[in-house]
């Protein structure tokens, strides 16, 4: 007969084997499961909003980050801005610090100001280094930001959008209109070069002014993201260059080209308007600005259907400059 004892034993083994009992530890040098002593992983938080604006005369930095779970708690922002005139072509350091920022519900928003001068070609741009370690996330392998006085656009998280506007007389009414080229400008840092009797690539008609690719060329410090290209009314099809501008503002760097169409008044202009569209069609990073249809029916004109004679007509012109260069924008942002 058996023992109790051994009963007692035979039971606990078909225990642990029918039920899957976890083993008894027998000591500190027992085994462990992998799993047991894996460390936990931080998370990687991920940026939805990271952009630079300009309003008066301050770089306004705005980055949303969201770390999700619905966590609360602080994170850790250390900053840097650069800042400067765009004919500068370097950024100097303008403001730096360390800022502790409030996690809500899962979402970290970051909005800063710095003073960088009055003027619409001012530009600059922010540099952080966010630390979600004590809410168990990461922030996205990055570049580290520069500790030098002066940096260069391109190594900062986020600068603010900036583009060159070329116009022969007909976009040079800007000049002329009261506050016309801020309204054109918009919250972005813009250079506007408008010049009567320009012509894209070809020799100009008095006073002489350089073509738009000879602009673009020796242009001081940046060209920008985004160029604008209003030219054209003094040119005629045989002449007008698109490729040779095309390669120098893609060698200065330009992501995105605005072109704008011609007012077609005679059939020069409505030839080259076809070969605007005809070079967008090749190249997508060519917006086409149809401004021969946006001012189709508005008032405000000279006698020759092309010069724009009234305050109206020119802030419409400056409307149209401000969203086209949103819109282009928004697709290198998106990118």
């Amino acid at each position: 007969m058996p023992r109790p004892a051994a009963i007692l034993l035979a039971a606990g083994l078909v225990a642990v084997l029918v039920l899957g009992a976890a083993p008894v530890a027998l000591g500190q040098n027992q085994a462990t499961t992998p799993e047991a002593v894996a460390p936990l992983q931080p998370r990687v938080a991920q940026v939805t909003t990271n952009t630079v604006r300009l309003r008066a005369g301050r770089l306004v930095r705005s980055l949303r980050i969201d770390v999700g779970d619905g966590v609360d708690g602080v994170a850790t922002v250390t900053w840097v801005a650069y800042g400067g005139a765009r004919s500068a072509g370097r950024l100097t350091r303008v403001g730096h610090g360390r800022t502790p920022v409030q996690v809500r519900d899962g979402v970290l928003r970051f909005t800063h100001r710095v003073r960088v001068g009055g003027g619409f070609d001012r530009s600059g741009g922010f540099c952080e280094t966010v630390d979600l370690s004590s809410l168990g996330y990461t922030m996205p392998e990055a570049p580290a930001c520069p500790d030098t006085p002066t940096t260069s656009r391109d190594q900062l998280a986020a600068h603010v959008p900036e583009f060159s506007m070329y116009a022969d007389s007909a976009g040079e009414a800007l000049r002329y209109g009261r506050g016309a080229t801020t309204r054109a400008a918009g919250h972005l840092s813009a250079v506007f070069d408008l010049r009567t009797c320009r012509r894209l690539t070809a020799a100009p008609c008095p006073p002489n002014p350089t073509s738009a690719l000879a602009a673009i060329r020796l242009q001081p410090g940046s060209v920008g993201d985004i160029a604008v290209i209003d030219v054209g009314y003094n040119d005629w099809s045989a002449v007008y260059g698109i490729d040779p501008v095309i390669e120098a503002l893609r060698a200065r760097g330009v992501k995105r080209i605005v072109w704008f169409t011609l007012r077609e008044r005679e059939s020069t202009s409505a030839s080259i308007n076809a070969m605007i569209r005809q070079a967008a069609r090749r190249h997508p990073f060519i917006q086409v600005a149809d401004w021969n249809a946006r001012s189709a029916g508005l008032g405000g004109f000279a006698p020759d259907g092309v010069h724009l004679s009234s305050t109206s007509a020119i802030n419409a012109l400056a409307d149209f400059v401000r969203d086209q260069v949103a819109q282009a924008v928004r697709v290198i942002e998106a990118s």
